[in-house]
């Protein structure tokens, strides 16, 4: 793995256990085995490479979907709320919007723009899922779908962080799954 790389990896898991002010770039650099200084050859501050984060966490989450895209809609639920239980951590880390959002009013453009256009993609992806598989009977209604999905899943990622525990979220991805499954809808 190049510096760069190894760079970006250990900034998103410090982002996504610490939150953005809970590491600085000396975390990183001891982390990745090179000087502070060093660091400046690859990012010219902490929120450029937080931006970078967040559009690697942006892209990641774009590959993980479109493979996804021509699959019935339960499949394509499952794909996303696999994301969050399986490859975040549930209990250990956040996801990368919420990474930063406790710190948002402090958060630089950059950061903002990357955050929100995953936050968006995600909704949409989610808005999309409600159409195909009948959650919703318009767009309206498919966007409304979405946000209680992502309220859901992220207030279960908090509180399965605060509690150090997956639970809630395995509880609250449980109950998703079984919303979906019995009635069709979500709600």
């Amino acid at each position: 793995m190049d510096t760069r790389t190894q760079i970006l990896s250990i900034a998103s898991d410090l982002l996504q256990r610490q939150t953005v002010n809970g590491f600085s770039l000396q975390d990183v650099a001891d982390r990745v085995g090179i000087r502070k200084a060093s660091l400046f050859h690859h990012y010219r501050n902490k929120e450029a490479l937080v931006a970078d984060v967040l559009e690697n966490s942006l892209n990641g989450f774009r590959r993980r979907m479109e493979g996804m895209r021509n699959q019935p809609a339960q499949r394509q639920l499952e794909a996303f709320l696999d994301i969050y239980q399986r490859h975040i951590g549930a209990g250990s880390r956040l996801c990368s919007v919420s990474g930063v959002t406790g710190d948002w009013d402090h958060l630089g453009e950059e950061p903002r723009r990357w955050a929100l256009a995953l936050l968006h993609e995600q909704c949409g992806w989610l808005a999309h899922i409600a159409e195909l598989g009948g959650y919703a009977r318009n767009t309206e209604e498919a966007d409304a779908w979405a946000e209680q999905v992502m309220v859901r899943i992220q207030g279960a990622m908090l509180l399965s962080r605060v509690q150090s525990t997956p639970l809630p979220l395995e509880r609250t991805i449980a109950q998703l799954r079984a919303e979906c499954l019995e009635t069709g809808t979500m709600g």
